[in-house]
């Protein structure tokens, strides 16, 4: 491997990070950045420092990770970068020397003319990059209107050359982003960036919350594209897998300074920052006769048997019952959608699925996106009729049932939601979120509601109970949040929890411990867990049972572990081979 630029950091609680024996020097340095620091100051509030004297430099056509948990700086840092960083957020200390030029000194108009030929930034959501309201054509025009760089009468050919290098068909030019799955949306974002010729690509989460298949290949298109091209590439990510996976060099932040950097081989065989060792145990391979995490060990090491106890809800008025007694029956279920465009065929989502969740079980749902599996959610909380099939709750036919039916219903099967940021009324304390379903499920009031409500976050793990209860979700991390949506999920005490992709935008860390909560619920509650996930390695560790859904039809089924290390479909090997491990790139 090339040699790496140094990067002169300090010492993080006085151990030195590993430091890379040389660099490049003159022309070879597109990107150079000495003490940068980056600060939030919002008026009334403390000031944080979420980039602290970072230094780095990064050589022509370098393919670099930036790897790090929510709240390390490294989308802050990314933003700098590219000088989108927008108040509160200001830069105070240090520089960013970008072909020569210190960019902290550019006006916007100088700052526009860099940008074309210059750099360019992919943002983490692809969704919220793109208007809804403008075809992906108009995307481009906008593009080619703002900085000049394209002649008028090449404006088709050259959109027709970009959506192709990402790989994708030319018809997306006339759709609207809401009509792309997640997968050809960040493509569209990539193809766009692409359109100013940058030297400097920085590319932030580009896979989260994306299945692992569609992760697998987007990684794929980023990097033929970064080789093809030629472009310097820095990939924000937080899943360390992924980066050590692609990129020849990674860069580990941890409250806002580097305290790693060194060759992707290097840092897998022998990292020598603590942080980085901790991310690491945080991957394992799903296929391994034992799989377990740091605080979760593997299933054969727990005891088998569930804890028949009463749940703690009762103290507050809650029926007492120590475990789920209705299992829910889904018999030769099928759900067709109408055309989404005139002369286009019908979607078929589900395809004759028929499955028993029984009381006490936990049972694993798997597939790609648009496999069918949060169709059959909804068609399981009574959200969306089923074409044809049945789903019972007991004796109860779930698509027959009223407006009041389908509250009693919902009393019993509670779902907890993927995006933990977009579950919470930004504006209501948690208090508040948790006090309308006891109070509508359970009939508590006043003081009875809210010691139900500080039951709940105890519940959960969100301790001093008084003081989260007080909190905005702005004011709560990302696994935070999630357990308060897992909080509000019990505020009525169900027998089934659907849990749709609960950790898919988490942090790895945060991850565990999530599903060790909705682990423990199941044991010692005995509460039927329904866990719809793209992430083999979770439902491998919470999970007795899975099924595999491909073109919504089940393509495998079992007892996890034995599906997992000997699969018989094609489609399970393929998203198994698809999971992010970083011990295959020293194998390779």
């Amino acid at each position: 491997m090339s040699s790496q630029p140094t990067t002169g950091l300090e010492a993080r609680d006085g151990a030195a990070p590993r430091l890379p024996s040389d660099g490049p020097t003159g022309s070879d340095v597109l990107l150079d950045v000495r003490d940068l620091s980056v600060v939030y100051e919002s008026a009334g509030q403390t000031a944080v420092q979420a980039v602290d004297h970072v230094s780095f430099s990064l050589r022509k056509g370098e393919f670099v990770g930036l790897v790090g948990e929510s709240g390390s700086g490294k989308s802050t840092l990314g933003y700098a970068l590219t000088r989108l960083q927008k108040p509160p957020a200001r830069t105070n200390g240090g520089s960013i020397v970008f072909a020569g030029k210190d960019i902290r000194d550019l006006d916007d108009e100088q700052l526009r003319q860099q940008r074309q030929g210059g750099f360019a930034m992919v943002l983490q959501s692809g969704m919220n990059a793109l208007n809804p309201v403008r075809t992906i054509r108009n995307h481009f025009i906008d593009v080619f209107k703002a900085h000049g760089h394209v002649p008028r009468e090449r404006w088709d050919s050259r959109m027709r050359e970009l959506v192709g290098k990402v790989k994708l068909p030319e018809s997306m030019l006339a759709r609207y982003p809401g009509e792309l799955s997640g997968g050809m949306r960040q493509r569209v974002s990539i193809a766009i960036a692409l359109s100013l010729e940058p030297q400097l690509m920085v590319f932030d989460e580009p896979t989260t919350a994306l299945d692992v298949l569609v992760q697998h290949a987007v990684m794929d298109t980023i990097i033929e594209l970064q080789r093809s091209e030629g472009f310097t590439a820095v990939l924000i990510s937080h899943d360390l897998g992924i980066v050590l996976e692609a990129t020849e060099r990674v860069l580990v932040m941890h409250e806002g300074r580097i305290v790693e950097d060194g060759g992707s081989r290097e840092v897998l065989r022998d990292p020598q920052d603590e942080y980085t060792k901790m991310l690491l145990s945080h991957y394992a391979d799903p296929r391994a006769e034992v799989v377990s995490l740091p605080g979760f060990p593997d299933r054969s090491q727990r005891s088998a048997s569930r804890q028949e106890t009463t749940s703690s809800f009762a103290t507050v008025g809650s029926r007492e019952r120590s475990a789920a007694e209705t299992p829910i029956v889904v018999d030769h279920l099928v759900k067709t959608y109408a055309p989404p465009r005139r002369g286009e065929d019908p979607v078929l989502a589900v395809r004759d699925v028929s499955f028993t969740l029984e009381p006490g079980q936990s049972l694993a749902l798997v597939g790609q996106s648009g496999s069918g599996k949060s169709t059959i959610a909804k068609m399981l909380t009574g959200v969306e009729q089923p074409t044809s099939g049945t789903v019972r709750f007991g004796s109860t036919d779930v698509a027959k049932l009223g407006r009041r039916g389908l509250k009693d219903l919902r009393s019993e099967v509670q779902m907890v939601f993927q995006d933990p940021y977009a579950a919470l009324n930004p504006l209501h304390t948690v208090e508040y979120t948790l006090t309308r379903p006891v109070v509508n499920y359970t009939g508590l009031r006043g003081k009875d509601a809210r010691r139900r409500v500080l039951e709940l976050l105890d519940t959960v793990g969100l301790t001093p109970v008084e003081q989260f209860a007080q909190k905005l979700p702005h004011q709560l991390s990302g696994g935070q949040r999630q357990r308060v949506v897992i909080a509000r999920a019990l505020a009525s005490d169900p027998q089934v929890i659907i849990a749709d992709e609960p950790v898919s935008m988490l942090d790895v860390t945060l991850r565990a411990g999530v599903l060790a909560l909705l682990e423990d619920l199941r044991e010692q509650w005995g509460v039927s867990l329904l866990y719809i996930t793209h992430d083999l390695l979770s439902a491998r560790l919470i999970t007795d049972d899975i099924m595999v859904l491909h073109d919504g039809a089940v393509v495998e089924r079992g007892r996890t572990a034995d599906v997992l290390q000997h699969p018989q479909d094609d489609y399970t090997v393929a998203l198994l081979d698809a999971v992010p491990n970083p011990r295959r790139r020293l194998s390779a």
